[in-house]
């Protein structure tokens, strides 16, 4: 993947302009958009309310809580490789991120790994699952052919 999609393709000037909206099961709206480096708290707090077994299921890792570098690190994601689209929250959860899709783009410029993960408040909703079909659609318009991810059989 040779393009930061937030900017290059019309679905990431739709995600980067705060444009694409989703229905979750509860009728509401919510807003997809990629992830910011101004994300990163918002990130520590969501990974803090998850179940020790979600935050396993996505780091394949006992890792209990999320430094400030490591949210750094996820808040800005490669733009030769990889990006996040995150789902903003309403209500209570307003400002903060409920969930998103993560896709990282192998070598071979064809192929990507996912990865979602979503806060506990927001399951149930849908919405996972919309980030990852709405970032699947974007790794296509930015050539990627393929994309895998390991999922827990139970999860």
């Amino acid at each position: 993947m040779r393009h930061h999609p937030s900017t290059e393709t019309p679905l990431g000037r739709e995600l980067a302009a705060r444009h694409v909206h989703v229905e979750g099961k509860d009728g509401e709206s919510y807003v997809l958009r990629p992830i910011a480096p101004s994300d990163a708290q918002s990130l520590i707090r969501g990974y803090d309310a998850m179940t020790a077994e979600a935050k396993w299921f996505r780091m394949l890792n006992v890792l209990p809580h999320l430094s400030p570098e490591t949210a750094s690190r996820f808040c800005t994601p490669d733009p030769q490789r990889e990006f996040c689209i995150v789902v903003e929250g309403r209500g209570p959860l307003n400002g903060e991120i409920l969930g998103g899709a993560r896709i990282a783009g192998e070598p071979d410029d064809k192929s990507a790994e996912f990865s979602v993960s979503l806060r506990p408040e927001a399951q149930g909703l849908g919405l996972a699952r919309k980030a990852l079909e709405m970032a699947l659609a974007e790794a296509l318009c930015v050539g990627l052919r393929w994309a895998w991810g390991l999922i827990a059989h139970h999860n």
